[in-house]
């Protein structure tokens, strides 16, 4: 059985962000938590949920980017009862490939010594074609 837990999704996609953005609330779960133990968490993107920061994605950095992404998932693993550690899973969307250093350096700041399995892909484009990067993460609850 899953558990959908749409921890942060509300505060994300509040009245005044789909106002904004003309986009209604996403079809989707941004966490499901599966057979107890598995966590497979949507994409992340800026800005950091519930932050309130509607500054438009264009105004934003790769690196600042980047650290919303993992801001986010942080923040949703927590929500499902996990810690980063128990990430084993990484997958990265990246319009910047050329830039790749510096979402490494935000990344290696964010893990620490931790080591998920990690892919990480060059696209022309996100859902907002102003995003630089989304990021998307499985975790296993030990």
């Amino acid at each position: 059985m899953n558990e959908y837990i749409d921890a942060g999704l509300e505060a994300h996609w509040s009245g005044t962000l789909a106002e904004a953005t003309g986009l209604p609330t996403p079809p989707f779960a941004p966490l499901v938590r599966t057979s107890g133990t598995t966590l497979y968490l949507s994409g992340q993107t800026f800005p950091v949920i519930g932050s309130g920061d509607q500054r438009p994605a264009v105004e934003v950095s790769l690196e600042e980017q980047t650290q919303a992404c993992l801001t986010n998932i942080d923040n949703l693993v927590r929500a499902g009862g996990a810690h980063r550690n128990d990430i084993v899973k990484v997958t990265i969307y990246n319009t910047r490939m050329d830039q790749q250093s510096v979402v490494n350096s935000v990344y290696a700041q964010f893990f620490g010594d931790h080591r998920p399995t990690r892919t990480h892909v060059e696209v022309s484009r996100l859902a907002d074609p102003d995003l630089l990067i989304e990021i998307e993460a499985i975790a296993v609850v030990c």
